[in-house]
């Protein structure tokens, strides 16, 4: 078994019980280490959560190489600890960071899963559960999750299956978000996905061509010169997002 000694984790007795239970862990190993070396246990999830960056992230680059190895399949971990991975990204408990992180590699995975000529079967159904328990983080307004929900937008842009139903969702957000880095992953999400819609295909393009000569809501006023102006600009959300615009427009018109 691999040491996993030095967990100070912030998980509750109910999730650190589902741990052990709810994920197979005869399948959760490391690639590269063949026999009883490579096996992990329910400590490595305990890890995830740690208050301690350091633990948190050993145990993240862990799953990651269980998960998907050097990034090109999805291995049969993949579906056992996905619904803990997650739960960890909408854990406001769990650094921002290391939320990012995770979904880094929920966005490796996606796209393995989409490529792979073959993949665990229980991964499909833990994927569909995965989209549905993300897209309500699109709307978390929670200041400095902003990171969070552009990351949340580039996995759900591989969820190319349900593309309709998602450009619906990332052109409503766009109208509401206050931040110019999840905006902009907005719009290459919509790019992403518009060449695998079917309803909201045209839309999706006509959308991006638009955004591509908005300028959003312009210049900073002067806030010396006329501070109703300022405050006026500030409580707008429109974004300048035309060069992110350029390059979805030309994602959404390549042929599949």
């Amino acid at each position: 078994m691999k040491d996993t000694e030095g967990a100070d984790a912030g998980t509750g007795a109910e999730l650190t019980a589902r741990f052990a239970t709810e994920v197979d862990w005869t399948k959760v190993v490391d690639p590269y280490i063949p026999g009883p070396g490579g096996r992990y246990g329910p400590d490595l999830l305990e890890r995830l959560w740690s208050p301690d960056l350091r633990t948190a992230d050993d145990a993240h680059a862990a799953l990651h190489f269980a998960c998907c190895g050097d990034g090109g399949s999805v291995r049969l971990a993949a579906p056992e600890v996905l619904p803990f991975l997650v739960e960890a990204v909408r854990d406001p408990a769990v650094a921002v960071m290391m939320r990012k992180q995770i979904l880094e590699t929920l966005a490796v995975l996606a796209r393995a899963g989409n490529d792979a000529r073959t993949a665990p079967a229980a991964w499909p159904a833990a994927w569909e559960r995965a989209v549905d328990e993300l897209l309500p983080l699109l709307a978390d307004d929670v200041e400095g999750d902003e990171d969070v929900r552009a990351g949340v937008a580039a996995v759900l842009a591989r969820a190319t299956h349900r593309a309709d139903e998602l450009i619906g969702h990332f052109l409503a957000r766009f109208e509401d978000e206050p931040h110019l880095s999840a905006a902009e992953q907005l719009v290459l999400a919509v790019g992403e996905l518009a060449p695998h819609a079917v309803e909201r295909r045209e839309d999706a393009v006509v959308w991006l061509r638009q955004r591509t000569t908005d300028a959003g809501k312009g210049e900073e006023p002067d806030m010396d010169d006329d501070i109703d102006a300022w405050l006026a600009w500030m409580e707008q959300h429109g974004h300048d997002v035309r060069p992110a615009a350029v390059v979805a427009l030309r994602r959404a018109l390549r042929p599949l």
